[in-house]
C-alpha cells in the first residue's frame, strides 16, 4: 500500500471483514501500520482446560463443527469481502497490489536537454559592431585624419612663383590627410558605455591598425575625463586630463552624459565637458565624438561644442566629412 493510514482506513477494512471484535480492530491497525498487534492470550497445555470464564479463552473447534467451518471449494465473495471469516472469527490479510500512474497524455513535449556543466561553457555569441564593416576603416581616416602640406609638387603655385620672378623658399607642395601626427583615445568607462565596451575596444584596435601601435595612445576615464584619465585601471589614472602634444587628433568614445541611469549622481555635467574641451583646444589640438545615440538624444549644449558623429551603422564616410566641417 502507498501513502498514510488514518483511522478511517481502520473503519473500513473492518467493515470489509464484518467484524466488531476489539482484538481485531487493533491487529487491522496494526497491519495498516497504526500500532503494534495485541498480546496472544496464552495457550493452556493439551490435557489442561482452563475454565470457560477465563478471558481470551475460546474452547477448541469439535469435528461436529465442520458445518461451520469454510469449505476449499466456496468461491471468494467480491471486492476482497469475506464473510467466512466473520463466521469462523478469523482475520482476513489485506494484500498488497501494484499501483501503477496515469498514462502520460499524448500532447506532452519531450523533456528539454540537461544544462551545460560548469566545463562546458556557453558558446559566446559573435558581435556585431556598431560602425559597417567595409567602410570603418574609411570612415575612421576621414575623422582623424589631420590635413597638411605634405603630398606631392604643386606645379601650379610654383610656376606662378617663378613666373613672378620671385624666389621659392620652400616647396609649394599639394595638402595630404594624413595620421602621422598621431591620435589620442579617451574612452568612455562608466556605467552608461558599459553595453559598449566590446565596441570601444573594436574601435580602439582599429584605429591601432591605422595610425600604429606607437602613434595611438589609449586612455580610459569615467563620465568625464577631468575627473581624472589613464592608460590603466583607475588607480594609474592622473588627475586631472593631461592633453597631448600639439596637433594630435582627440578621439572621445563617450555618450556625454546623455545616456546610463536617469538619476545617476554622477554624470557629467555641460560645464566639465565644455572645460575639457577648452583644454584641449588650447593645446594645439581638435577634439572629435562618437557617440553610441541617436542624434535626437544628442545634448543641445554638445552639438556646438565640437564635431559629433553617430555612433550606428548608418553613418557613412560623407557623414563624417561632413562633421569635420
Amino acid at each position: 500500500m502507498t501513502g498514510e493510514a488514518w483511522l478511517g482506513d481502520v473503519a473500513r477494512a473492518a467493515r470489509a471483514l464484518g467484524t466488531r471484535d476489539p482484538g481485531d480492530y487493533a491487529r487491522i491497525a496494526a497491519l495498516l501500520g497504526l500500532g503494534a498487534p495485541p498480546p496472544e492470550p496464552a495457550t493452556p497445555p493439551a490435557d489442561v482446560e482452563p475454565p470457560e470464564d477465563t478471558p481470551g479463552w475460546q474452547a477448541p473447534a469439535r469435528e461436529d463443527d465442520d458445518a461451520d467451518r469454510p469449505r476449499e471449494d466456496d468461491e471468494p465473495p467480491p471486492f476482497g469481502r469475506d464473510d467466512r471469516g466473520a463466521r469462523t472469527g478469523t482475520v482476513t490479510f489485506l494484500v498488497p497490489v501494484d499501483e501503477s500512474g496515469p498514462p502520460a497524455p499524448g500532447w506532452t513535449t519531450p523533456a528539454l536537454p540537461p544544462p551545460r556543466g560548469r566545463a562546458d561553457p556557453a558558446p559566446r555569441p559573435p558581435h556585431l559592431p556598431l560602425l559597417a564593416p567595409r567602410s570603418t576603416a574609411a570612415l575612421l581616416t576621414m575623422v582623424l585624419s589631420r590635413v597638411s602640406p605634405e603630398g606631392e609638387l604643386d606645379v601650379d603655385r610654383a610656376t606662378e612663383e617663378l613666373a613672378r620672378a620671385r624666389p621659392l623658399t620652400a616647396i609649394p607642395r599639394l595638402p595630404l590627410s594624413t595620421l602621422r601626427h598621431g591620435v589620442q583615445i579617451l574612452a568612455d568607462t562608466s556605467r552608461a558605455m558599459e553595453p559598449f565596451a566590446r565596441d570601444v575596444e573594436d574601435v580602439i584596435g582599429h584605429v591601432r591598425a591605422l595610425a600604429g601601435v606607437a602613434g595611438t595612445q589609449v586612455l580610459r576615464f569615467a563620465d568625464v575625463p577631468l575627473r581624472g584619465a589613464g592608460p590603466g585601471p583607475r588607480s594609474t589614472w592622473q588627475r586631472p586630463y593631461r592633453p597631448p602634444r600639439p596637433g594630435v587628433r582627440v578621439l572621445i568614445l563617450s555618450d556625454l552624459g546623455a545616456g546610463g541611469p536617469p538619476l545617476n549622481p554622477w554624470r557629467a555635467t555641460e560645464r566639465e565637458w565644455r572645460a575639457t574641451v577648452t583644454t584641449i583646444r588650447q593645446r594645439g589640438c581638435e577634439p572629435v565624438a562618437l557617440v553610441p545615440l541617436p542624434e535626437r538624444y544628442w545634448p543641445r549644449w554638445a552639438r556646438s561644442l565640437l564635431p559629433l558623429l553617430s555612433w550606428d551603422r548608418g553613418t557613412t564616410v560623407g557623414k563624417a566629412l561632413g562633421a569635420r566641417r
